[in-house]
């Protein structure tokens, strides 16, 4: 009967020590400010040739983004990899041809998502979420467009002082060289005069 205990104890604890601990979902805004890329998109395929260095099998999910609520999305890259576990409870694990809304974050150059996140299969997530996921989009794309105006009238400034100062120099070559040959006529003119007194002279 101990030998029972200890046995549930130990299988108890084991479990426990592998469980994901999710204290509640966060609010959309927080979810979407910690998460890299915010999107919808559709399972397209599903490998899992590779294991981890525990041995557990990893699924290596390709999806299409159907509409991104944050990052841009360049037409001919629309395909991502998110890459799970299948020993490790607190990563996603998707559906072949299901479409979700995914919160997810860059790992080296593919994406992790995890179940703690407001990931879901898209007809299940709440209107409201995807009105407050819009309006986010929305600042985000004004941020965006405004560190571009900044960064494009910074170069221009800059564009612009490169030219003046370009015309500045050459305006200053010019008036060397002006001055240059002026010293010389003058220096003509005074060995002119010299020669001229020195022939009256004789």
């Amino acid at each position: 009967m101990n030998k029972l205990l200890i046995l549930i104890l130990f299988l108890f604890t084991s479990l426990k020590s592998y469980s994901c601990d999710c204290s509640g979902f966060p609010n959309v805004s927080k979810n979407w400010e910690s998460a890299n890329e915010v999107f919808t998109g559709e399972i397209i395929k599903v490998d899992s040739l590779l294991y981890g260095n525990n041995g557990a099998k990893i699924y290596s999910f390709t999806v299409k983004i159907l509409k991104s609520y944050k990052s841009e999305i360049y037409k001919g890259r629309e395909l991502r990899t998110i890459l799970s576990q299948s020993s490790a409870s607190c990563d996603f694990m998707f559906q072949l041809g299901k479409v979700y809304l995914i919160y997810a974050k860059r790992e080296s150059q593919t994406l992790a998502c995890s179940i703690c996140s407001r990931t879901n299969i898209l007809k299940n997530v709440e209107k409201e979420e995807i009105q407050t996921l819009e309006k986010l989009h929305e600042q985000y794309k004004s941020e965006i467009s405004g560190v571009r105006s900044i960064k494009l009238e910074n170069n221009i400034s800059y564009q612009i002082g490169l030219v003046k100062n370009s015309f500045e120099e050459k305006v200053k070559s010019k008036d060397q060289i002006i001055y240059i040959l002026l010293g010389l006529i003058i220096l003509l003119i005074i060995i002119a005069i010299i020669l001229t007194k020195r022939n009256n002279n004789n």
